[in-house]
């Protein structure tokens, strides 16, 4: 979906859970290799965003950690508060500024060379996870791959990726490829401990992450308002557009997974363009937006939009600025960039 970072409750973070959902098999082969003394110093572990991959480095690392006769709980909470001496972990984590950078920079990667250097606090192994690797700026991914292309001993890294084809071939070329897939439906449910409407899990589609994220914001009243404001646009009302994206300040975390909703609602929109009227009809509101407008427009407006929302992740547009251009593509995808970038 789109490339942003959903907002979710810090205990909700994978350094902090204990339970692995899925990706049984994946385990079993970290385990095994490790087990063996066969284990790669290289790891990628590949896959959608939210669908688990942290949550099974964190997993493995506390087993590895542990290997040597530590005492697993006690590296368990030193992991989960960031305090163990023989972990590294890179990630875009907010900062004092209350906003998570865009990318991992040269002097956060400047962090794996000093931890390697010192000696190791702890005898025994020592491990580097970086979430996610293609998120690293071109100096800081060049950086690591000068260190990847002599491992240190008893050093494993686990280098997570949401798109493999944004990482360095050079880099993907000495490292372990490990593909993840999405959760499935029961997995989710039963991981949340909680009874998730089947429209949630159907708009998770297999992420734990955008699940979780999904219910705190409320997806299917948010959900609601996005198909509100798409009929309204196409229509010459505004005022369900004004309505949302007034209700989308600075200080609304649910910004990003409205985004996605966005996003999800125009692929589905192409989807039923491709039936039969009436049998997307059953499709509720959604069936009734098709009937608005030919597929090629959904089409359209689906490619301008992400092309947009790319831009906007990486130059800090406005929210409201967003909002407002992303209803007038979808009002007339071919609206020109001298309209949809100008201030609203």
């Amino acid at each position: 979906m789109t490339p942003f970072q959903h907002p979710i409750d810090p205990g909700l973070h994978p350094k902090c859970q204990t339970t692995l959902v899925g990706h049984q098999a994946a385990y079993d082969q970290l385990r095994q290799s490790f087990q063996s003394n066969a284990m790669p110093p290289v790891w990628l572990l590949a896959g959608e965003r939210g669908i688990g991959k942290a949550t099974l480095a964190y997993t493995i690392t506390r087993e590895i950690l542990a290997h040597e006769g530590q005492d697993p709980a006690l590296i368990a909470r030193q992991i989960a508060q960031g305090s163990y001496p023989n972990f590294l972990v890179l990630e875009r984590s907010m900062n004092g500024e209350g906003k998570i950078p865009r990318e991992i920079t040269a002097e956060d990667g400047r962090k794996v060379n000093l931890f390697l250097r010192q000696c190791a606090a702890i005898p025994g192994w020592r491990v580097v996870m970086i979430d996610a690797v293609d998120e690293m700026n071109r100096t800081a991914a060049n950086a690591l791959l000068k260190i990847l292309e002599e491992p240190p001993a008893k050093t494993i890294f686990f280098l997570i990726t949401h798109s493999l084809g944004q990482v360095l071939p050079t880099i993907r070329s000495r490292a372990c490829k490990l593909q993840l897939f999405p959760l499935k439906d029961a997995e989710i449910a039963t991981s949340m401990n909680d009874d998730l409407p089947p429209e949630i899990l159907s708009l998770a589609q297999g992420s734990i992450g955008r699940a979780m994220a999904l219910k705190q914001a409320g997806g299917l009243r948010l959900l609601d308002q996005v198909i509100q404001a798409m009929g309204g646009a196409l229509k010459g009302d505004w005022r369900p557009v004004q309505a949302l994206s007034a209700s989308f300040d600075k200080d609304n975390p649910s910004y990003d997974v409205m985004l996605d909703l966005i996003i999800w609602t125009l692929h589905r929109l192409i989807l039923l363009a491709h039936l039969p009227l009436s049998e997307n009809a059953d499709d509720g509101k959604l069936g009734q937006l098709t009937k608005l407008k030919a597929m090629m427009h959904w089409v359209n407006a689906f490619q301008r939009i992400n092309q947009f929302l790319e831009i906007a992740r990486t130059s800090h547009l406005d929210r409201n600025h967003v909002i407002m251009a992303i209803f007038f593509m979808i009002e007339n995808p071919t609206v020109g960039d001298e309209f949809v970038y100008r201030s609203f």
